[in-house]
């Protein structure tokens, strides 16, 4: 029996050596917002026929609008299933970074790569490509925005009162995991009730 557990740590062990030396390299991490902004300007050639925009003004604009709003709705879901209730290696990686908040770690840029070029390429077939294409980039520019924020508040030192109580309301997650899901607006904490103010 006690062959058998120290079997099973030991793969958790190497399970969790393996997670880590993927998703904390300085390459990765920095990499990685080489690889969204591609991503996104990727997404976005798809609205152009030979130079000429597929879509009319107004749809870049209440497009992209509901693009980034839905961002916010995506970070609060998948921070609370995909990093704290389902068991996965998104799960296992983040509580890496609760138990080492100030270490540079991510998704790797090539998970993300093959996720929302995969996800394109399937949705285009039965959805607009131009349409669906600055939705998701529009999501993938929220995101970025996301990634930027969360590690400024990590990493950076702002007097701006915005930032400050960003930057609170994210620490307070950190030290109750199911409240304040959301980084970058407590819209849907509010919502759904996972605000905690102290």
């Amino acid at each position: 029996m006690a062959k058998l557990k120290n079997q099973v740590h030991k793969e958790k062990l190497e399970e969790v050596t393996f997670l880590k030396k993927i998703s904390t390299s300085h390459f990765n991490y920095y990499f990685g917002y080489v690889s969204n902004i591609s991503i996104v300007i990727w997404l976005c050639t798809h609205a152009f026929d030979a130079g000429t925009s597929l879509l009319t003004w107004y749809e870049w604009i209440y497009i992209s609008a509901i693009g980034l709003f839905l961002w916010t709705l995506v970070e609060y879901l998948m921070h609370k299933y995909a990093y704290h209730v389902w068991k996965s290696p998104f799960e296992r990686g983040h509580i890496m970074h609760h138990d080492r908040p100030y270490d540079l770690m991510g998704v790797p840029w090539y998970v993300t790569l093959i996720i929302v070029v995969g996800l394109f390429i399937g949705l285009s077939k039965i959805l607009s490509p131009p349409h669906l294409a600055l939705y998701m980039a529009s999501i993938w520019l929220g995101y970025i925005g996301y990634c930027v924020t969360h590690h400024a508040i990590h990493h950076w030192k702002f007097e701006n009162k915005l930032f400050k109580k960003l930057k609170r309301h994210h620490y307070i997650h950190h030290a109750r995991h199911g409240k304040n899901i959301g980084m970058v607006t407590t819209f849907w904490d509010v919502v759904f009730g996972t605000l905690e103010k102290k």
